[in-house]
């Protein structure tokens, strides 16, 4: 998508908010187009526009959609389930929605601001106190259990049913973005299809699968607040995990944060399936498929 013009971002969130907007800031590029507004009352909001269309989706989003129901561009609507964990666990500060509208032809949702101090890179800050509030805040999320799994909103599976579901996306991105590749193909044949499906069925909960360092604002030395809110799901939490070991820069501290609220699961049996599940969307970017699932070994 062309970036929006600042002007048609402006009338745009006039409209939905009913007050002057005085400056439009363009903050980040990503899956959104992220937007910081500042208005005439002298509050601050942020305005994200998908940058993507439904019928051209970048592998993680058409995997998240094949995968958990997920559906790009709509998540923003129904996050409900993530923001009343948050107030309740009262570690982080979250954005709440205030109004959706349209920029151009694409929707817009606006939300409040999360003050805070943005990161860059994937890795967290190196910092124990940042490391170890980012593994009780994943970790009391993941006491809240579902029998299903699938969006906030809407556990439509079976998690005996993930592997198989992943597996079919897997083979489908594999044919369209890794064919480059021959030994991404050949380790989805040897591994990925002798897969158990009974090891994720034990555990599911509100997980962010690309969980990294530059989804949350910092302040004070340690997290202030989760500001990506696009991507959770209901699913194994053994996927979060390990992913997010891949970002940890203190695990000693993200795991004694996390076993102050939750035994880490094993990890072992399930780490390479749930790392190639991620390599796959990389999009066929990555040069190294044992190096990437092997990077950052840190929980039994």
């Amino acid at each position: 998508m062309t970036e929006p013009t600042e002007e048609l971002v402006r009338k745009s969130a006039e409209a939905a908010l009913g007050e002057t907007v005085t400056s439009v800031d363009l903050m980040a590029r990503s899956s959104n187009f992220l937007y910081r507004l500042r208005t005439t009352s002298g509050a601050s909001y942020s305005l994200r526009v998908p940058r993507l269309r439904a019928s051209a989706l970048s592998p993680f989003w058409q995997h998240l959609q094949d995968v958990f129901g997920l559906r790009y561009g709509t998540q923003l609507l129904n996050v409900d389930p993530i923001l009343h964990a948050v107030d309740e666990d009262g570690l982080l500060q979250a954005p709440r929605p205030v109004a959706s509208t349209t920029v151009g032809d694409r929707p817009a949702y606006i939300l409040t601001w999360v003050d805070g101090t943005a990161w860059e890179p994937d890795d967290f800050p190196d910092s124990g106190p940042v490391n170890e509030r980012l593994g009780e805040y994943v970790a009391r999320l993941h006491l809240r259990t579902y029998d299903r799994y699938g969006t906030l909103t809407e556990q439509a599976f079976d998690p005996v049913e993930f592997v198989t579901r992943s597996n079919a996306s897997m083979q489908r991105m594999i044919s369209r973005f890794w064919s480059h590749q021959p030994e991404v193909g050949a380790w989805f044949e040897r591994h990925a299809k002798a897969m158990d499906p009974d090891v994720f069925s034990g555990h599911v909960a509100p997980i962010m699968p690309d969980i990294s360092g530059n989804q949350f604002v910092y302040r004070d030395g340690t997290l202030a607040g989760v500001v990506d809110l696009d991507s959770y799901v209901v699913g194994p939490r053994e996927l979060e995990l390990a992913v997010a070991e891949m970002c940890l820069t203190r695990p000693e501290d993200f795991r004694r944060g996390y076993e102050s609220v939750l035994p880490l699961p094993p990890m072992q049996e399930v780490r390479t399936y749930c790392r190639f599940w991620m390599l796959l969307c990389e999009g066929g970017r990555h040069p190294d498929v044992d190096a990437f699932l092997d990077h950052r070994v840190y929980f039994a």
